[in-house]
This record gives C-alpha cells, structure tokens and sequence, in this order.
C-alpha cells in the first residue's frame, strides 16, 4: 500500500513538473533583450552534457496577452561561440550558441512536426531560422526522422539579443546571452484563451570550442557541441515528448476599463463633451441672471418693486394676471422655475409672457421670479431659522455659492452681512 501510494505521489511530482504556466501579462514586455521587464525567470536547466568545456545556467519565462506570446531566456555561457557561416535563415544557425523553441500550437502532434508545428532557433548574436513541419516531400521518405522546411521569410516575429563577453575565444571568461521574443498568436493560428494548452520545447544549443566550421555533410561530426533541451534530452524535434504549456490568468480590471476606452474613445469624447456644454450653459445662464437682476438699492421706485410691495387686498384687477404668476412660484419656491414653465401655468406664450411682465413691470419673466426668490430668502434669514445653505436649497439653488452670489447681487451685501445688520 505505501509503495503505491509513493509512486502515485512520484508521478504526480512530475506530471506537475511537466507543465509550463505562461502568466498573462498586463504591461507588455518591449523587446530588447532586457531583463528589466521581467521581474523573475520562473523556469531554470542547467547543462548536463560531458563534451562541453563549462555547462551553461538557463532561465527562462514567458508571457502573454490578447495580441503576443512572449519569451525569455537568460544563458550563463562563459564561452560564446559563434561557427556557422551561414547565418539569416540557414540550418547551421544550430553551429552557434543560442536556443531553438519549438511549438506545436494545436497541441495535436505525435511523433513528428505537421504543418502546425514551428521551430525557431535564435542565436545570440541575433540570427534566425525559422522551420515549419510537415514537409510533404520529407514526409514520404520513410528514414527522415523530423520532416520539416524553412520558412524564414515568411514569419513575422520581433526578437533582441544581448551578449556579454568575447567571440570564438577560448581563453576568456564570458558571462553569457539574453534572448527575448514576441510572437503574434495570428502567425501561430491560435486563439489565446484562459486555459488554452499547446506543448513547447526549449533547447539549448553550445559549442564551447572554436572550429573553423565549412560546408559540412551530414555525416560530419562537432567535437565540443552539445544540444540539450529542458527535459535533458539531446535527441529531440519530437512533439509527443514536448512538455504542455497552459495560458493562466487574464487581464486586471483596469486593462479592460483601458481597452474599452481605446474602442469607444469617441464615445467618451461625445459624453466629456456634452457634459461640458451642459456645464457652460448653466454657466451661461447663471452669469446671464447675474448681470440681469436690478439690485434693490437702485429700483425702489421701479413698477416691480411697487408691485411687489403693494398688498393683495388692494391690488388692482389688470395686475391679477401678474399677481396669478406669482402666487405660482410662491408655491414652487423649491423648484428652478423657467420662464416655458410660467408660461405654460398660465396658458400663454413665452413671447407674450415677456411683453406682458415688459409693459406692466419694465422686467423680464426670469428677473421676477428670482426677485421673488430673493424677497423669500430675506424673510427666512429675518427667522434665524436656517443657515444660507438650507435656505438656498429650499429656494431651487443647486449651489449656495452661486445663490450668494444672487443675494448679494440684488440686497448689495452677503445673506451673512444681511444677518449680522439686523442685529
């Protein structure tokens, strides 16, 4: 019973250890061979192969989000090697130091690359080969074990270099390589979701002594060259022995709110900008009542003023139509009267409301009615029952400040100053 619950919890260990997250990144890595983007390298292998000189430290990682797939690798080589001289798009990119990635995006590959399937390889120097499988030439010959053909310059990619150290000599001490790279999930043909799979394979390629490499056959051999990938294999390209990659997370709110900005920007726009217009004609309005309300101190003997002044029981029958008007706001003291709406209470135009209150009053709808307001807002402030914030509410103002402003338009001094001279 214990052995075989130790060889379950055995396998379990490493099917856990089979598998690479790729984290979802909110703020996209630049591609520049710089660490600076990637706080930690999650995944590390270190060389195992006995013809090299020094065995190389890898770190790695990768990323992605909605348009890339990123990667990462950091070698700590202590001698660059550079050997092949064919370099862009040439097989023999395998002859220098650098790493090859292979891919199998539909994640439905078994012992050979199909057309689903990419390997690129990348050379610290910055050359790249990209191959594709599934060549229908190499398929048919039965001894081709990895059936696969350039494709160089026909996949579109962004990738940086970095190095430190010397080429091609043996002597030194070298501090090794980063390689970074994007990939769009388009040139891929996958649809990046959460916990969307596919398997990958990363190899690391060294040559730790320099050899004046030529043309070679097939059959030539390499002293001093080691292939290795991350699952300590030196014989891959082998899609079923590829270790599965799985997408994790996805973008914070704050992206999403971002991303939804850039689409409908316009919209925003329309909404900043009407909300501005609504601000400026409240503005507009407010300084139009400003400059148009009569201070009292100079309109005592004016028609309004003697209107308001003369008392209900003798008022006269020609000024019971102005007399209804006011009897009206008095009962929507709360409300931000219009003049549309005076004139619908008293089922007349706006244009004959103007001239009627012209000719009996020498002033317009909206003066009257903030004459009114302000008659109001003395006798409240006579009651020392509110402070000016209350009354301003209770007469319709949204704003104090801007009631204030009115108060002290019409009396000459503040609703404060007002107080205090009654005292």
């Amino acid at each position: 019973m214990n052995k075989s619950l130790f060889f379950l919890l055995f396998l379990s260990f490493f099917s856990i250890k089979a598998q690479i997250w790729i984290n979802y990144k909110d703020n996209s890595s630049k591609v520049d061979g710089d660490l600076s983007d990637w706080p930690s390298l999650k995944y590390s292998f270190r060389q195992t192969s006995h013809q090299v000189k020094s065995s190389n430290l890898l770190r790695y990682d990768f990323g992605f989000d909605e348009t890339y797939l990123y990667g990462v690798f950091q070698v700590k080589d202590k001698h660059l090697t550079d050997l092949a001289k064919d370099k862009s798009g040439s097989p023999r990119l395998t002859f220098n130091d650098g790493i090859e990635f292979y891919i199998d995006t539909r994640n439905n590959s078994k012992t050979s690359m199909d057309g689903d399937d990419y390997q690129l390889i990348i050379d610290f120097m910055g050359n790249l080969t990209v191959f594709r499988g599934g060549d229908k030439y190499l398929l048919k010959v039965e001894d081709y074990k990895v059936p696969k053909d350039t494709v160089t310059n026909h996949f579109i990619m962004d990738f940086a270099t970095n190095f430190e150290g010397t080429i091609n000599k043996e002597n030194d001490i070298d501090s090794g390589y980063v390689i970074e790279f994007r990939i769009a999930w388009t040139a891929l043909g996958i649809r990046p979701l959460k916990g969307q799979t596919f398997r990958i394979d990363v190899c690391m390629n060294d040559a730790d002594e320099y050899i004046d490499i030529r043309p070679l056959s097939e059959k030539d051999t390499i002293p001093a060259y080691a292939f290795q990938n991350i699952n300590r294999k030196t014989d891959f390209g082998f899609p079923n022995n590829w270790t599965l990659a799985i997408l994790k997370g996805q973008p914070s709110y704050w992206k999403i709110f971002n991303r939804y900005l850039a689409t409908y920007w316009w919209f925003l726009g329309l909404v900043i900008l009407g909300l501005f217009l609504l601000f400026l004609i409240i503005l507009v309005r407010q300084n139009y009542k400003l400059r148009h309300i009569q201070p009292k101190s100079l309109s005592d003997q004016s028609k309004l003023n003697s209107f308001l002044g003369v008392e209900k029981n003798v008022l006269s029958p020609d000024d019971a139509f102005i007399n209804q008007a006011k009897l009206f706001i008095l009962t929507k003291l709360d409300q931000n009267i219009s003049s549309a709406q005076l004139a619908d209470e008293l089922a007349i135009s706006v244009r004959q409301l103007q001239r009627i209150f012209k000719e009996k009053l020498d002033t317009t709808p909206t003066n009257f009615i903030t004459t009114i307001k302000m008659e109001e807002a003395a006798k409240m402030l006579l009651k020392n029952e509110f402070n000016v914030s209350e009354i301003a509410y209770a007469l319709g103002f949204s704003d104090p400040a801007y009631f204030t402003r009115l108060f002290k338009k019409y009396f000459g001094e503040s609703p404060s100053e007002f107080t205090k001279n009654l005292i």
